[in-house]
């Protein structure tokens, strides 16, 4: 769950369901959920918005169909502010400018020395490899993987 501070009480905001369809990650992630996002779970267990979320951009910045990915860093990390996490975009259509959607793989293959991070959102698995965690994550299922690039350092709009 996700806490937010309104006028003096604290307003709490719990994770999305699992999407209907996660036989691929195009298929859930085509039409993000606004924040919180899904509900992802690590080794099993449910996992709060602030260790790992992923949601559609805010619609005010016409950014809703990209998707952003914050993960606590290093994974496992609750996140207390920005500096203890990292973002990564998932952006087709080029919404929110920048290298995004060039650097985004849809169609990616892991690399050797990728691991599982042990996060789960339905059948889409969470992997970072240790030569370009710094650049991307990938998320996999059996039906194949994307790469998705990470925003270093992460902007907002207005």
């Amino acid at each position: 769950m996700a806490a937010v501070l309104l006028g003096g009480t604290v307003a709490l905001a719990a994770c999305s369901a699992t999407p209907l369809n996660t036989s691929s990650v195009s298929a859930a992630f085509d039409s993000p959920p606004p924040y919180p996002g899904y509900q992802w779970t690590r080794n099993g267990r449910s996992v709060s918005a602030e260790e790992l979320e992923t949601s559609g951009g805010p619609n005010h910045c016409d950014w809703q169909s990209a998707t952003i990915l914050h993960l606590g860093w290093p994974p496992g990390t609750v996140s207390a502010n920005a500096g203890e996490a990292r973002v990564y975009i998932r952006d087709p259509k080029g919404v929110m400018g920048g290298t995004f959607r060039q650097d985004l793989v849809t169609h990616a293959k892991l690399p050797a020395d990728a691991r599982p991070t042990g996060y789960k959102l339905g059948n889409i698995a969470l992997y970072l490899s240790p030569s370009d965690q710094d650049q991307a994550v990938y998320l996999a299922t059996s039906q194949g993987a994307e790469r998705w690039p990470r925003a270093n350092p992460f902007y907002g709009c207005a």
